[in-house]
């Protein structure tokens, strides 16, 4: 069982526009999550975030799940011509981070 934030936003920010803590027994379940944050966004407007990049960033995101660290597919909105938005995962979140977030 693994812990991991996925958020989306401006790349470089100190604040996503939105995140969440998932909990993922298996790199599929990552990757499940990731490609329905993907739709959210492409169904928004949002370019980018390819089948082959939200693969990569679950098997990236999974293979180091047990480091703090970051990683990112960058898209953009149709208006925009460079890719200043990302969508992350954050491999470590914890446990209690999880379940804080499931009591509020």
């Amino acid at each position: 069982m693994a812990y991991f934030t996925i958020w989306q936003g401006l790349r470089g920010m100190y604040m996503p526009d939105s995140a969440h803590i998932i909990r993922a027994a298996t790199r599929a379940e990552l990757k499940s999550a990731l490609e329905s944050e993907a739709r959210y966004i492409q169904d928004a407007g949002g370019i980018g975030m390819s089948k082959r990049a939200i693969a990569w960033l679950a098997a990236v995101a999974w293979r180091n799940r047990k480091a703090s660290a970051d990683y990112v597919v960058p898209y953009r909105w149709k208006e925009q011509d460079s890719y200043q938005y990302a969508l992350g995962v954050f491999c470590g979140a914890t446990r209690a981070d999880y379940l804080a977030q499931e009591e509020s």
